[in-house]
């Protein structure tokens, strides 16, 4: 179960990388660096406990690497888009390459995040992924007009959001569904917390999740806890 696991994790990082190679050499110089930033989170393992299903099939695990990949393009392409936004420059000394490099390459992120989603071939999943795009673009457009001060943590939404869609593609109940969500949530504001306390902060798992994907989670609480961002 646990080397499944770490294959599928690996499976998904060699998606990310040949859906963001690109002849573009600003663009790619960009993404390079924000993927590489982004090579160990979790966000991938929450999608891949949280999707897999009692009876497993090849037709399964390539939706739930898809879908991960997807999740994990996203959080990059928003990244990317962020760059800007927090640093509000200044209109004279704007670096016209710095915002265009920028730009598109969060752009492109976003196109191969859809195409990844789309690739489960569940419209309901895809909707989900849909709602989060909506929900994250307003909140950074918000933090930007109402004069936000730090950063903007996408972490909650995207946790929630990727442990919702998992457990959907998984066939999940919809009380499973949400349980889930909210354990993938959970983990999210464990990753806030000061990383010497995650362990003994980390949350139970028994009755939170469904039991065939309790392995599943026990090996990613553990990546979550040695996680540094």
């Amino acid at each position: 179960m646990s080397q499944d696991f770490l294959d599928e994790l690996a499976a998904v990082k060699a998606q990310v990388v040949a859906a963001t190679e690109t002849g573009h050499a600003l663009m790619g110089e960009f993404i390079r660096h924000e993927v590489s930033a982004r090579a160990d989170s979790p966000l991938a393992g929450i999608v891949l406990a949280a999707a897999l299903p009692l009876a497993d099939t090849p037709a399964q695990r390539s939706g739930r690497v898809h879908l991960a990949t997807a999740m994990v393009l996203l959080d990059v392409a928003l990244s990317l888009h962020k760059l800007l936004l927090l640093q509000r420059p200044d209109a004279d000394t704007l670096d016209k390459s710095l915002v265009g490099g920028t730009v598109l390459a969060g752009d492109y992120c976003f196109s191969q995040a859809a195409v990844a989603a789309a690739h489960t071939g569940k419209p309901q999943v895809v909707a989900i992924f849909s709602d989060l795009l909506k929900e994250l673009s307003e909140a950074h457009l918000r933090h930007l007009f109402e004069n936000g001060e730090g950063a903007l943590d996408e972490f909650p939404a995207l946790f929630q959001s990727g442990g919702l869609a998992g457990a959907v593609l998984a066939g999940l109940t919809e009380q499973e569904q949400q349980r889930t969500a909210e354990f993938a949530l959970s983990l999210a504001a464990l990753l806030g917390a000061d990383s010497r306390n995650r362990a003994s902060d980390a949350p139970l798992i028994p009755g939170r999740v469904v039991a065939h994907q309790q392995a599943r989670w026990h090996l990613l609480l553990e990546i979550v806890t040695s996680y540094g961002i």
